[in-house]
């Protein structure tokens, strides 16, 4: 398993001196709440694309998915 400040420094890059004051606890616990919020706003932006395509027409929504998705 790699290290909890590596995987800090490569998501966020920036600042570096502030993540190096973390403990290793620290760095998981900012690193996993960093990732369900990713999770969660993807998650939440599927579901506002998905809620656009139900105002469309039925027969509008395959294409305007193909053409903005390409799927």
């Amino acid at each position: 398993m790699t290290e909890p400040k590596s995987e800090l420094l490569a998501e966020l890059a920036e600042p570096r001196e502030i993540i190096d004051q973390l403990t290793d606890e620290e760095a998981t616990t900012l690193l996993t709440l960093l990732r369900r919020a990713e999770q969660q706003q993807r998650h939440s932006l599927d579901a506002a694309i998905d809620a656009g395509f139900d105002v469309l027409p039925r027969l509008v929504r395959i294409p305007a998915r193909k053409i903005l998705f390409g799927r």
